[in-house]
């Protein structure tokens, strides 16, 4: 009896405790925290919350979605009382309506386990999560296999079957070393199979992933390769708050000519011929294309130390038939002869940040709101630039660069590599910014392009093409550069992934789908 309540968890333990501590070994394994031991943990946890009945393991993995949230996504809090002049009791009330209702993917990664039968094994516990991941909505695509950025050996598989591909690598690994322990008495009887077809897929993963490793690297080759020098300029250009604290227009002046100075330090002290300076999203106060006091400075930078130059503004076009302004969220690339050599507007709006949901189809909203509201026109088009004849880059700007999949409508087959310029000022001191640069990173894999991260203030970084960080990372409210070089290979690697895109998670979901219902018709039945 005392060996069977030591052994045996109470209910109340497998329902509140176990769940508490799955979360945390979740969120711990991200970024800033970057404690990736604590997923081996996780199985434990879980295998405990299985053991209970349906009507209690539901709730239980609801609650480990919760504190994953409120872990992981804290930061909403300094959006909300910073930049939304929220008070702190309604900015942490917002934290868990936020917790309450994202990731719900585990609880129907806990239906699903249930429905198709509880079993141990872990390419199918892996499975049924990868489904669940991919059905469930989230404002922010995050994803468990970006996790394995702490462990870059099994991060190379990206290119192959994506994000989504490396949750199931990582679903597959944790649960491993539990489901042998127990079936160590049967790994070469009954589960001979099972063991071996495991063996081999880690087996796999560790040879194709030293094999990228060596053979996407930033490293100087003699084969003839394509450089490219690079200034990435932090600007730490100040927000404007909406419910006040506007900086005049002197202050906005005073930063633009700061990041022209900062742009010709860094350009005097890279140790080639910068190719591309990249400001990032925001860097400038003042719409590019219509104030002269702004483009001919810019143009003048460009044409006097002949390179190309990428900035970030808002571009105005016009006012609408309501007399509001109609707007983008512009990256604009000069040439080196000072020319605007094209242009790039964002297509993926933050909701409510840049856009509001659904004004478009009750356009009588937007007489209600401020004029302060932002409410962004989206861009359509994919653009590539080019430098010189035979370097072509792909623009992202912002959360764009955390979307699989959105890639696929650019040109990718002939990009060289990819600059994402980013706003992350508005997260505050948090560990938003990490994160973000953890979400983003997998994109390199995925496509086998190095990426440029130029932001307003925190984590700026170079990363390769197989997900290294290949410069300084810099830190959070400074105003720095970063000098480096790419080198890259003549021609522009094309993977997989970036062929097949998530289309086997989407056939994946539709077998499910379909043996579901065939599940419930035939219990009907």
């Amino acid at each position: 009896m005392v060996r069977s309540l030591v052994t045996q968890p109470s209910g109340n333990v497998l329902k509140l405790v176990y769940p508490v501590l799955a979360g945390c070994c979740v969120f711990l394994a991200f970024e800033s925290y970057n404690f990736f031991p604590a997923l081996f943990l996780l199985p434990f946890f879980l295998n405990g919350m299985r053991r209970l009945p349906m009507k209690s393991r539901l709730p239980a993995f609801w609650l480990m979605a919760v504190i994953t949230n409120v872990g992981g996504f804290g930061w909403i809090r300094f959006v909300a009382t910073d930049y939304g002049g929220m008070p702190v009791p309604v900015a942490l009330g917002l934290v868990l309506l936020f917790a309450l209702f994202n990731n719900l993917n585990f609880v129907l990664w806990a239906y699903l386990e249930h429905f198709f039968g509880d079993s141990k094994n872990p390419f199918k516990i892996a499975a049924l999560f990868c489904v669940a991941e991919q059905v469930n909505p989230q404002v922010f695509p995050w994803y468990f296999g970006t996790a394995l950025d702490s462990a870059l050996v099994f991060y190379q598989t990206a290119d192959i079957w994506g994000v989504i591909g490396l949750s199931f690598v990582l679903m597959v690994l944790i649960h491993l070393p539990w489901w042998i322990w127990a079936n160590r008495s049967a790994l070469l009887k009954g589960e001979k199979v099972a063991f071996i077809s495991q063996i081999i897929f880690v087996g796999f993963l560790l040879i194709y992933g030293n094999w990228a490793l060596r053979k996407y690297s930033n490293k100087e080759t003699a084969r003839g390769e394509k450089t490219v020098a690079i200034s990435l300029i932090q600007s730490n250009t100040g927000l404007e708050k909406f419910y006040g604290e506007h900086k005049s227009i002197a202050e906005r002046v005073r930063e633009f000519r700061g990041l022209l100075a900062i742009s010709e330090e860094a350009i005097r002290n890279h140790s080639g011929n910068v190719d591309l300076v990249v400001w990032p999203e925001g860097a400038v106060h003042f719409p590019i294309l219509t104030n002269k006091e702004i483009f001919a400075p810019l143009a003048n930078l460009a044409k006097k130390q002949q390179v190309s130059v990428a900035a970030g503004s808002v571009e105005s076009v016009g006012k609408k038939a309501n007399g509001r302004w109609e707007y983008y969220n512009t990256q604009f690339v000069f040439s080196p002869a000072g020319t605007i050599q094209g242009k790039y507007r964002k297509i993926i709006l933050l909701a409510f940040g840049e856009y509001i949901p659904l004004l478009e189809n009750f356009t009588f909203l937007e007489e209600m709101l401020p004029k302060t509201i932002s409410h962004f026109s989206r861009g359509r088009e994919k653009p590539l630039f080019p430098l010189g004849n035979n370097v072509h880059w792909l623009p992202l700007i912002c959360y764009e660069d955390i979307v699989s999949g959105f890639m696929a409508g650019f040109d990718h087959k002939r990009a060289d590599f990819i600059v994402n310029t980013t706003n992350d000022g508005w997260f505050g001191k948090s560990d938003a910014s990490h994160l973000h640069k953890q979400m983003a990173r997998v994109r390199t894999v995925e496509y086998r392009k190095p990426m440029v991260r130029a932001l307003n203030t925190g984590v700026s970084l170079l990363i390769d093409a197989a997900g290294r960080t290949i410069s300084r990372e810099t830190d959070l409210y400074t105003k720095e550069y970063i000098n480096a070089t790419l080198h890259l290979p003549q021609t522009p690697p094309v993977t997989l992934f970036s062929i097949i895109g998530n289309w086997p998670i989407y056939f994946a979901i539709f077998f499910a789908a379909v043996f579901w219902a065939r599940g419930i018709w035939g219990r009907r039945r």
